[in-house]
């Protein structure tokens, strides 16, 4: 079986090589390595050409296409017959596919998913996530998976014919084009496997997505109601839930956000959202399963917004 990992490149050099590295010493061997430029200002060539591998293939794109794009141009262009998704700053174990492609192949899973590490950059602090475990399973017997597992595309290894015959694709348009991707593929999964083991690093520094937020923020109203329009003819309790997590998880996330009138104006918008689509926030798991002072901060528009206010101003 080979597999395919795809690797959207944009203005990572610093990090491309170990990255790059990882995958190329992976014990396991027959892999296609789709590297895609994404018109980056920075001389990603230099790192790229130092490889002699007939693995790799590189591509660059003659403008900036985004992530979303460049995902899906690795879709197209790929050969094997599982994908999956590196970014250019992150990195994997030395036998990330192999065991993960062994529990594709044995179980014949659509999708198969792991524990991951988070590597902070100016600490050098690496924080493992261990997420639920599952037995073989998928969303029609195991509904709270759509909770347990992250929206990420990376700590996965997906089957291709699963992604083509449901014509799953990333939104090329919408910023957070993880998550109704993700969600589409475990909507569409008969069979999704988990490897209790962290087999992959992703790395935190300044510009990372969990440490930056623009005015693009806005995007996620427009993902939830594709995911809600994904999971609209077959009730899944947890979408509420989901839905709760990620909009308070981005409220608090607004601490980050260098325009606070785009700050406000976003925590407004996701206690409207919440309101307009009849979801009951106070007595979530979410909520309850928050640290004391944080759920005190998070159920409440204006402690949400006083709480990012003073995190600008003294941190």
């Amino acid at each position: 079986m080979k597999v395919s990992i795809i690797v959207p490149v944009y203005n990572t050099k610093k990090y491309l090589k170990k990255c790059i590295d990882s995958i190329v010493n992976q014990t396991y061997k027959n892999i296609e390595i789709i590297i895609i430029n994404d018109c980056s200002s920075e001389n990603i060539d230099e790192i790229v050409n130092q490889y002699e591998d007939k693995r790799i293939i590189y591509i660059k794109n003659t403008a900036n296409k985004g992530i979303g794009y460049n995902r899906n141009l690795g879709i197209k262009k790929s050969t094997g017959s599982y994908i999956c998704f590196i970014d250019s700053d992150d990195y994997i174990k030395e036998d990330f596919v192999e065991k993960m492609l062994n529990k594709c192949t044995n179980e014949d899973l659509d999708m198969c998913i792991c524990d991951y590490n988070y590597v902070y950059e100016k600490s050098n602090k690496i924080q493992s996530v261990n997420l639920a475990s599952f037995d073989t399973t998928n969303l029609d017997e195991n509904p709270k998976l759509l909770i347990d597992i992250p929206l990420g595309p990376c700590n996965k290894m997906y089957k291709k014919s699963m992604i083509l015959n449901h014509k799953i694709k990333f939104s090329e348009i919408l910023k957070y084009e993880d998550v109704s991707f993700v969600a589409s593929t475990l909507y569409y999964s008969d069979k999704i496997g988990k490897i209790d083991e962290a087999l992959n690093y992703f790395l935190v520094h300044e510009n990372s997505q969990t440490t930056t937020r623009d005015e693009k923020v806005f995007d996620i109203f427009k993902q939830l109601d594709m995911v809600k329009d994904i999971y609209k003819n077959d009730k899944n309790d947890y979408l509420d839930e989901l839905i709760i997590s990620i909009l308070f998880n981005y409220n608090i996330q607004q601490r980050y956000q260098e325009n606070s009138e785009i700050a406000n104006k976003f925590i407004d918008h996701s206690f409207e959202y919440l309101k307009k689509n009849n979801i009951s926030y106070k007595q979530s798991m979410y909520l309850i399963n928050r640290p004391i002072l944080k759920s005190f901060i998070e159920k409440s528009k204006f402690r949400t917004k006083l709480y990012c206010f003073l995190y600008r101003k003294l941190i």
